[in-house]
This record gives structure tokens, C-alpha cells and sequence, in this order.
């Protein structure tokens, strides 16, 4: 990781922990948090795009401060009774946060398309719910990629266009990151078995090393260098564990 890249983070954390804080959240204990694989690749997008550095903190900040709002609310059930209220008080604000810093930039066209990118994130949350025992891993898998990687595809077509093999990159980054947080949660086997995640991750990694339209020193390239193999490990011990079954 560079040191411009580390210090871009640091400083995009603690602007949106600055907006995120709030005494009476924060009174009752209302904990927040960026997702550093969003930022990885935003970032990526953004230094691909060659937005100057004080345009680029400010979108990511916007741009992460969406997507906690968005997850936060994910967490309701998860909460006391009295929490639950909060939490989703808590996205509210998020979500204001990130209209406020867009509104500054004075971007209306990313703003507009990153609004049209939620209502697709809320629609599949809606039948990752209420289809849940119905659907199958290749739709469970579909479904996820939406949730989590539409507000980064919307990122991406805006700063980069919508040709290219930039979309297939982020899918498959998308999908790695699917299933290394359900390795990490322990929901394998019940949404998608050990056997489809390594060949999910072998998929992946081909179009990586198939493509063409990345070079090789392209942030974004570099990125899923380093991001895949902690993952591809983890699954492979878990393959071997279970007996390939």
C-alpha cells in the first residue's frame, strides 16, 4: 500500500467518523464504521480516473458515507429493541451526510445515478428477504453482488464509462469479497457450500488473469493481486478439510 493511498484513508476515516457523530448516537453506544474494501476500490476507480487528490477524498467520503448508511440498516434485527430505532435514525443521517458533501461538489450527475444505484440495492435486499428460502446460491450470489457492488459499478461508469473490462473486474472483486465475509461469518453451507466458493474464486481469478484492457500497474490490477490470495488460501484449507465436498 502506498503511503498516499494509507493517508488518503486515514483522512476520508476520520472526516466521516466527523460526520457520522452525533452525542445522543454516540451516548447510546451507536457504533459506525467505513468499509475499507469499498474504499480499496474506489479508490482504485477514482486514481484510474486521475481525479485530483481533494476531489477524490471528498466523493469517497460522500460515496462511504452511503454505503454505511445503507448497512447499517442491515443491522436492525441483529439489535436490542431499544436499539433498533437508532440504528436506523443512524443511516438516516449518514445518508443526509452524503447528500450534504455531494451537494458542495456540486456533482448532480453522480448524485442522481448513485440515488437510482439504491433503489436496485433496496430491491434486492427486498428479495434477498422475502425469497430467501426459494432462491438458489447462483441467485443468493446474484442478488448479494448488487447489494454490494452497484454503488461501486455506479462509481465506476461515471468516471470511467461503461466500456471496458471494468465491470467484470469489479464483479469478480465484488463476489471475492461476498464470500470471504461469509467465510469469516461461518454462513457457508447454509447460503452457498465451500466447493462453490473456490470455484466462484478460480472464476474469478481467470477473468483477472485473462483480461487485457488493466495493465498490470493499474491500481485496481494491483488490488485484486493482493486481495484474492488471503481468500483463495482460506478456501482452499477449507476444501481441503472437508474432503473437496
Amino acid at each position: 500500500m502506498t503511503d498516499g493511498k494509507e493517508g488518503m484513508f486515514r483522512r476520508i476515516e476520520r472526516r466521516a467518523h466527523v460526520h457520522m457523530h452525533h452525542d445522543y448516537l454516540a451516548l447510546r453506544e451507536v457504533r459506525q464504521s467505513i468499509s475499507r474494501f469499498h474504499f480499496e476500490v474506489g479508490y482504485a476507480i477514482t486514481t484510474a480516473a486521475q481525479v485530483d487528490d481533494a476531489t477524490a477524498e471528498s466523493v469517497l467520503t460522500a460515496f462511504l458515507l452511503l454505503r454505511q448508511a445503507l448497512s447499517i440498516h442491515d443491522d436492525v434485527d441483529t439489535c436490542r429493541p431499544e436499539q433498533q430505532g437508532l440504528v436506523v435514525l443512524a443511516g438516516d443521517y449518514d445518508s443526509s451526510k452524503y447528500y450534504y458533501i455531494l451537494g458542495h461538489i456540486g456533482d448532480s450527475s453522480l448524485l442522481y445515478t448513485l440515488c437510482e444505484a439504491v433503489v436496485e440495492i433496496n430491491e434486492a435486499k427486498m428479495t434477498l428477504l422475502s425469497e430467501a428460502a426459494r432462491l438458489s446460491s447462483s441467485d443468493y450470489m446474484r442478488l448479494m453482488k448488487i447489494v454490494e457492488g452497484q454503488l461501486l459499478k455506479t462509481l465506476a461508469t461515471h468516471y470511467l464509462g461503461a466500456n471496458g473490462n471494468w465491470m467484470t473486474y469489479i464483479d469478480s472483486l465484488v463476489q471475492a469479497h461476498i464470500v470471504q465475509d461469509e467465510l469469516l461469518a461461518r454462513r457457508v453451507k447454509r447460503n452457498f457450500t465451500v466447493r462453490q466458493a473456490s470455484e466462484w474464486l478460480e472464476s474469478s481469478m481467470e477473468q483477472l488473469e485473462t483480461g487485457v484492457s488493466i495493465s498490470s500497474t493499474s491500481p485496481l490490477y494491483r488490488f485484486m493481486i493482493e486481495y484474492f490470495a488471503p481468500i483463495q488460501e482460506t478456501v482452499r484449507h477449507l476444501h481441503l478439510a472437508e474432503g473437496k465436498g
